[in-house]
This record gives C-alpha cells, structure tokens and sequence, in this order.
C-alpha cells in the first residue's frame, strides 16, 4: 500500500529522532482511565449552568468518559504525547469522541528548557493542570470552566443569552462561553522554561485564539498568547501568575456585516494558590476577565452597530478557594469544601445593570482511593444565581468510580 507523503515524511521524522546518536530504544508507554457516575440534579439543572443535562436530572448511572492516554519516548529528549477521549457530549449520550492533546515535546538534556507542538494543556492557571478525574478533588469544574456567560464566541455578547434569548446559529442554540473552555487544551507552541528547579518556572505559549474559544480550528484563524510564571518560595507554598489574550469571534451566518472578526479580544489575568499544613492544603484561583465584543440585538436579529466600530468593554471574575482535610487514619481518604464565586461588572451602555447574573456556588467532595487503580469520590452542591427563579434549585449530587491503570 502506498503511503501518503505526510505519512511518509512523519515516519522518517520518528526513525530520525529514534536512532539519534547516543539515543536509547524508543519506548511507549499507556495508560487507560474510565468514570462511572451516578448523579442528580435539581429542578433548574442544565449542562450550561452546573454540567448537568436538563433531561437527565433525574438519578442516572452510566459511563461518563474513557480515556486512553499515550505516551512514545523516541529517545531522553524527544516525546509523543497523546490523549483518545469518549465522553458525554454535553451531559447527554456517551458520543463525542475528541483527541484534546497530540503534541511532540522536546527537553535539553539539562531540563531547564522546553519546547511543546501541537495541542497541550493550556498553561493559565493551576486548575488546567488537572485535566484527568483521577488528578481532581471534586467532580465537577469550577465556575470560570463551567458556567457559560452572556458573550457567544459567533454573535458576542448578547442580553439573557440562552435561558431568555433564544437565537440559533446553523440549527444549534447559543448558549455563550465559559471564560476558559472546560477542555483545558490550547493549540500551538509552547516554550517552558525551568528557571531555578523547583521553584521558579515560566510557560508562554502562542495559541489558536482565546481561552473561551471552544473551536481550535476556525474562520478565521484566531491568534492568542498565554504565560504562567510558577513560584514555590517553600516547599509548603506555590504561587502562580497567569496571563492571556487573544481574540475569539469566528465567523457566523450572521457576521457578515463585521469586517474584521480578529478585533474582538478577551483578556484574562490570574494567580492561583497552594498551602499545605500538614493533613490540610488550601487551593484556589482569582481570574479576572475583560472582553472587547461586540452587541447582538435579538429583537433586530442584527449587531449593534455602535460596537462594531467601539467594542463593547466587558469585565468579570472568578474566584474559587478549596480546603482539603486527608485522614491520618485512614490513608487515601479526604474532605473537602470549595466556595466559588462568579461576579460581573455593569453594562455601560445599557441601563440593565450588570452584563449576566452573579453567581454563587458551595461544594462539598469526599473521596477514597479504593485500591492503587480504584478511586471513588463523591460531590455535592448547591448553586444561587441572582436575579433569576433558580435560588436552591440547581443543586448536584454525582458520584463517580473511576478505574485506572
């Protein structure tokens, strides 16, 4: 059988890179990881709002995600990474299969210098980190990932977006974007920078577009660029500082009349923490949003002229704090409660106030590692939206046995 030549050229890549002088044999290394979830929701339960889908919020059971994870060690500085993933497409049917990360990696052969390409973790932030369940405390994601705001990565923003405002786009419903797209992948390139082992390290990356876009691929071709800096001043404490900004606005059946789709933007800054005293660590994120988008009348079916030629300036933010308590008597046991909150700025070119409702959320986890390949956890939560009839009728229970290897 013929190869094609993209083929080919990848093969010959490989075989360069395995058989560098003085390299060892290539290796490949895999691992598996499938969740069983039991879950409930509440009355106003709805994927968009706290993961759970509105015709499943009765107790369901079933499998929520596989993974097949890979890994090809050409030689000690070359790397192939890889990450197959079933999952339930928007809380529904176990359906969506998606390959979050493929990417080739190399390090120096003192490991102070990293270059990443392909599609990686996206480096803003701690929580990105923990793209894996077995690497969470709770089940669910935190607000900045979860919650999808008033601003639509194809119309931008628009009022009530989703609940009230109902517009379609290509037969899908718009329902907005999260600040960060709950998948935690980026597309790009990466330099990662091990400045002082240990404790000082520093990630840039230059991006297929903004963290809230959920398209890694669109028209046009967005930009962004995202740094962290991770600092560990004592072995009990690690700061990061995170920075982001690209543009998000992809073309539409209704973006015709916006000449440049580049010109919207979103902006992100960061920090996030880790205290551990002991039995007990402390964790959380403080993420501040800006947005240049443009207005969607829904009445009109048209874009607010005036923010096509002045965007529409956007702030929001969101803050998470965790604590975490594991038991000295029984090891591989936990506690945990996280407080989150999601706050927005005004609308100053409107007389309705804050741009999307304030939210709050209260959780509490508890988990226990079964066996070295068995983890369960269980999660709780309850959700209060200003402004809107969903005080105390959004609560989640969800349950998940996960099984790794």
């Amino acid at each position: 059988m013929m190869r094609s030549v993209p083929g080919t050229f990848l093969l010959c890549l490989l075989t360069f890179l395995s058989v560098e002088k003085g390299s060892a044999q290539p290796a490949f290394q895999w691992n598996i990881l499938a969740d069983l979830e039991l879950s409930a929701g509440g009355e106003k339960s709805h994927f968009y709002y706290n993961e759970i889908d509105q015709d499943n919020r009765d107790l369901r059971v079933g499998v929520a995600q596989l993974n097949a994870i890979g890994k090809l060690i050409l030689n000690p500085g070359w790397t192939v990474n890889a990450r197959l993933l079933l999952e339930r497409d928007k809380g529904k049917k176990l359906e969506r299969f998606v390959v979050p990360q493929l990417n080739i990696q190399w390090l120096s052969k003192k490991r102070n210098l990293g270059i990443t390409a392909g599609s990686f973790t996206n480096p803003f932030g701690a929580f990105n980190e923990q793209q894996l369940s077995i690497d969470r405390t709770f089940v669910g994601l935190p607000l900045a990932y979860s919650y999808y705001v008033n601003i639509s990565d194809q119309i931008g923003f628009v009022e009530n977006l989703g609940d009230v405002a109902e517009i379609n786009i290509d037969g899908a419903k718009q329902w907005g974007t999260t600040n960060l797209y709950y998948g935690g992948y980026s597309t790009g390139a990466m330099c990662s920078f091990n400045i002082k082992p240990g404790k000082i390290n520093w990630k840039i990356a230059l991006v297929s577009g903004a963290p809230n876009l959920q398209k890694r691929f669109t028209d046009p071709l967005h930009f962004g660029l995202i740094s962290r800096l991770k600092l560990q001043p004592v072995y009990f404490w690690e700061q990061g500082i995170s920075f982001s900004h690209g543009s998000f606005l992809r073309a539409s059946e209704k973006s015709g009349s916006i000449e440049d789709l580049r010109a919207f933007r979103q902006t992100l800054v960061g920090t996030d923490l880790k205290l551990g005293v002991g039995f007990l660590e402390f964790s959380g994120e403080l993420i501040a949003a800006f947005y240049k988008t443009p207005a969607f009348l829904e009445a009109d079916n048209l874009f607010d002229p005036e923010t096509l030629g002045e965007p529409l300036k956007l702030f929001n933010y969101a803050a998470y704090a965790d604590v975490k308590y594991e038991f000295s008597f029984l090891p591989g046991m936990y506690l945990a409660y996280r407080i989150d909150r999601l706050g927005f700025g005004e609308n100053t070119r409107s007389n309705s106030g804050n741009w999307d409702n304030n939210v709050w959320r209260h959780s509490l986890a508890a988990g226990y590692r079964i066996t070295p390949w068995l983890l369960t956890r269980v999660a709780v939560s309850t959700q209060m939206v200003e402004n809107k009839p969903w005080d105390k009728t959004q609560r989640t229970f969800r349950l998940v046995l996960t099984a790794h290897y």
